[in-house]
Protein backbone atom coordinates (compact mmCIF):
# COMPACT_ATOMS: atom_id res chain seq x y z
CA UNK A 1 0.00 0.00 0.00
CA UNK A 2 2.88 2.62 0.90
CA UNK A 3 4.46 1.72 -2.27
CA UNK A 4 1.82 2.53 -4.48
CA UNK A 5 0.93 5.47 -2.55
CA UNK A 6 4.84 6.53 -2.91
CA UNK A 7 4.08 6.26 -6.88
CA UNK A 8 1.41 7.57 -7.39
CA UNK A 9 2.87 10.52 -5.50
CA UNK A 10 6.04 10.34 -7.92
CA UNK A 11 4.04 10.28 -10.74
CA UNK A 12 1.97 13.42 -9.62
CA UNK A 13 5.34 15.40 -8.95
CA UNK A 14 6.48 14.66 -12.00
CA UNK A 15 3.56 15.63 -13.39
CA UNK A 16 3.87 18.80 -12.08
CA UNK A 17 7.48 19.62 -13.21
CA UNK A 18 6.98 18.82 -16.29
CA UNK A 19 4.22 21.61 -16.80
CA UNK A 20 5.68 24.18 -19.54
CA UNK A 21 6.46 26.95 -17.76
CA UNK A 22 5.77 29.52 -20.67
CA UNK A 23 6.84 30.02 -24.59
CA UNK A 24 10.17 30.35 -26.22
CA UNK A 25 10.34 33.90 -25.57
CA UNK A 26 10.34 33.57 -21.81
CA UNK A 27 6.81 35.38 -21.29
CA UNK A 28 5.27 35.54 -18.19
CA UNK A 29 4.64 31.88 -17.71
CA UNK A 30 1.05 32.45 -18.78
CA UNK A 31 -0.49 29.41 -20.14
CA UNK A 32 -1.29 28.56 -23.82
CA UNK A 33 -4.51 28.18 -25.04
CA UNK A 34 -8.15 28.47 -23.73
CA UNK A 35 -8.77 28.96 -19.99
CA UNK A 36 -10.46 25.99 -18.30
CA UNK A 37 -14.22 25.86 -18.31
CA UNK A 38 -16.11 27.01 -15.16
CA UNK A 39 -18.53 24.17 -15.21
CA UNK A 40 -18.73 21.28 -16.97
CA UNK A 41 -21.55 22.75 -19.14
CA UNK A 42 -19.55 25.60 -20.01
CA UNK A 43 -17.04 22.78 -20.49
CA UNK A 44 -19.16 20.85 -23.28
CA UNK A 45 -20.38 24.20 -25.04
CA UNK A 46 -16.33 25.40 -25.41
CA UNK A 47 -15.39 22.09 -26.97
CA UNK A 48 -18.43 22.09 -29.40
CA UNK A 49 -17.86 25.68 -30.11
CA UNK A 50 -21.92 26.12 -29.56
CA UNK A 51 -23.47 29.53 -30.31
CA UNK A 52 -25.75 31.23 -28.43
CA UNK A 53 -28.95 28.95 -29.66
CA UNK A 54 -27.34 26.10 -29.38
CA UNK A 55 -26.21 26.95 -25.71
CA UNK A 56 -29.57 27.31 -24.58
CA UNK A 57 -30.68 24.49 -26.50
CA UNK A 58 -28.20 22.21 -24.84
CA UNK A 59 -28.91 23.43 -21.84
CA UNK A 60 -32.19 22.49 -21.69
CA UNK A 61 -31.24 18.87 -23.57
CA UNK A 62 -28.78 18.41 -20.39
CA UNK A 63 -31.15 19.65 -17.77
CA UNK A 64 -34.54 17.80 -18.66
CA UNK A 65 -32.44 14.62 -19.04
CA UNK A 66 -31.14 15.59 -15.24
CA UNK A 67 -34.84 16.07 -13.60
CA UNK A 68 -35.48 12.08 -16.11
CA UNK A 69 -31.91 10.74 -14.06
CA UNK A 70 -32.99 11.83 -10.78
CA UNK A 71 -35.30 9.00 -10.00
CA UNK A 72 -32.84 6.74 -11.51
CA UNK A 73 -30.29 7.97 -9.51
CA UNK A 74 -32.36 7.49 -6.22
CA UNK A 75 -33.10 3.97 -7.16
CA UNK A 76 -29.15 3.08 -8.07
CA UNK A 77 -28.40 4.30 -4.29
CA UNK A 78 -30.85 2.18 -2.61
CA UNK A 79 -30.30 -0.75 -4.78
CA UNK A 80 -26.48 -0.41 -4.06
CA UNK A 81 -27.11 -0.45 -0.41
CA UNK A 82 -29.72 -3.50 -0.90
CA UNK A 83 -26.11 -5.36 -2.46
CA UNK A 84 -24.39 -4.29 0.68
CA UNK A 85 -27.53 -5.57 3.00
CA UNK A 86 -27.54 -9.20 0.82
CA UNK A 87 -23.76 -9.59 1.04
CA UNK A 88 -23.75 -8.53 4.75
CA UNK A 89 -26.46 -10.70 5.39
CA UNK A 90 -25.22 -13.59 3.54
CA UNK A 91 -27.93 -14.05 1.56
CA UNK A 92 -28.37 -17.03 -0.67
CA UNK A 93 -26.19 -16.60 -4.44
CA UNK A 94 -29.68 -16.39 -6.41
CA UNK A 95 -30.89 -13.94 -4.37
CA UNK A 96 -27.41 -11.99 -4.40
CA UNK A 97 -27.70 -12.24 -8.18
CA UNK A 98 -31.30 -10.89 -8.46
CA UNK A 99 -30.48 -8.30 -5.98
CA UNK A 100 -26.93 -7.39 -8.21
CA UNK A 101 -28.76 -7.57 -11.41
CA UNK A 102 -31.28 -4.74 -10.45
CA UNK A 103 -28.04 -2.33 -9.48
CA UNK A 104 -26.56 -3.08 -12.68
CA UNK A 105 -29.78 -3.05 -14.97
CA UNK A 106 -30.34 0.60 -13.19
CA UNK A 107 -26.85 1.89 -14.22
CA UNK A 108 -27.33 0.73 -17.32
CA UNK A 109 -30.37 2.56 -17.70
CA UNK A 110 -28.47 5.96 -16.35
CA UNK A 111 -25.54 5.23 -18.92
CA UNK A 112 -28.03 4.75 -22.02
CA UNK A 113 -30.04 7.91 -20.84
CA UNK A 114 -26.30 9.81 -20.72
CA UNK A 115 -25.96 8.50 -24.60
CA UNK A 116 -29.57 9.54 -25.79
CA UNK A 117 -28.81 13.06 -24.28
CA UNK A 118 -25.67 12.80 -26.27
CA UNK A 119 -27.44 12.06 -29.66
CA UNK A 120 -29.79 14.73 -28.87
CA UNK A 121 -27.01 17.48 -28.69
CA UNK A 122 -25.30 15.96 -31.70
CA UNK A 123 -28.74 16.73 -33.47
CA UNK A 124 -28.34 20.61 -32.70
CA UNK A 125 -25.07 20.73 -33.72
CA UNK A 126 -24.09 21.95 -37.93
CA UNK A 127 -22.14 20.19 -40.18
CA UNK A 128 -18.93 21.75 -38.91
CA UNK A 129 -19.82 20.92 -35.58
CA UNK A 130 -20.40 17.55 -36.49
CA UNK A 131 -16.99 16.56 -38.36
CA UNK A 132 -15.25 17.27 -35.50
CA UNK A 133 -14.11 13.80 -34.25
CA UNK A 134 -11.74 14.92 -31.40
CA UNK A 135 -14.52 17.16 -30.34
CA UNK A 136 -17.17 14.61 -29.92
CA UNK A 137 -14.98 12.14 -28.00
CA UNK A 138 -14.41 14.83 -25.64
CA UNK A 139 -18.10 15.61 -25.05
CA UNK A 140 -19.11 12.21 -25.43
CA UNK A 141 -16.28 10.80 -22.47
CA UNK A 142 -17.55 14.27 -20.79
CA UNK A 143 -20.78 12.49 -20.81
CA UNK A 144 -19.79 9.69 -18.92
CA UNK A 145 -21.15 9.53 -15.18
CA UNK A 146 -22.78 12.98 -16.23
CA UNK A 147 -25.59 12.28 -13.98
CA UNK A 148 -24.12 10.33 -11.41
CA UNK A 149 -24.53 13.26 -9.00
CA UNK A 150 -27.73 15.64 -7.86
CA UNK A 151 -25.92 18.76 -9.69
CA UNK A 152 -24.48 17.47 -13.14
CA UNK A 153 -23.43 20.84 -13.96
CA UNK A 154 -20.40 20.91 -10.81
CA UNK A 155 -16.73 19.50 -11.44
Amino acid sequence: MVKKVLVIGLLCASLGLAQRGGNKNGDSGAPIGPAPAANKFENIATTLNLNKDQKKTVRTILDDAAKEAAPLRDQISKSRVAVGDAIGGKKDDEELKQVARTSSDLSAQLTQLELKTFAKIFATLDDTQKSNKQALGRVLGLMNDLYHTKNWNED
